[in-house]
């Protein structure tokens, strides 16, 4: 397991690990986006920045894990695992939430790993957890009705193999 925490806002490199603002994503997604069309994006985690954390492996050492959310009726996050090249700022991304979320979705939120209250690739029984945080303890005020923590999870298998369109999204209460 790797723990992280959801820092200062404004602060995130357009390359780093962070929540909301705008992705950095390979140049082709923005002419046709990979994840479904009513999907706000939520995280991009740098694997580079995983460096010394990811002790199994798990995840390839250069890439990036990215998360789109549909919050219309609870959440249901959809995790992408790209290896190509981000080289443009997609600042369209989230254009067209505003009203269903709040100002935060374009709001940089740094993520720095170790520890904190979030985490990525921890084990419950067959599952992986790519993805698991308490937005009651964030500043991210729209996120705070989900009344529990978020959890993505995938099996193993899929994760090797790249393929996350089996994740699963939880709210443990």
């Amino acid at each position: 397991m790797i723990g992280f925490e959801i820092c200062d806002r404004g602060e995130a490199e357009y390359e780093g690990s962070r929540f909301f603002g705008d992705p950095v994503v390979p140049e082709k997604w923005a002419d046709k986006e990979p994840w479904p069309e009513d999907d706000i994006f939520m995280c991009q985690i740098n694997l580079e920045d995983l460096k010394g954390f990811d002790t199994e492996g798990l995840l390839p050492e250069e890439g990036y894990l990215y998360f789109f959310a549909d919050v219309s009726d609870g959440i249901i996050i959809h995790p992408i695992l790209s290896l190509d090249e981000p080289d443009t700022i997609y600042e369209d991304c989230n254009m067209g939430f505003e009203d269903e979320t709040s100002d935060d979705i374009f709001t940089d939120w740094v993520i720095k790993f170790g520890k904190g209250n979030g985490s990525i690739l921890s084990r419950e029984g067959d599952r992986i957890a790519l993805l698991e945080f308490d937005p009651r303890h964030t500043q991210m005020d729209f996120l705070k009705g989900i009344g529990g923590r978020v959890r993505v999870s995938v099996t193993e298998s899929e994760l090797r193999s790249g393929d996350l369109s089996g994740a699963v999204t939880d709210v443990v209460r």
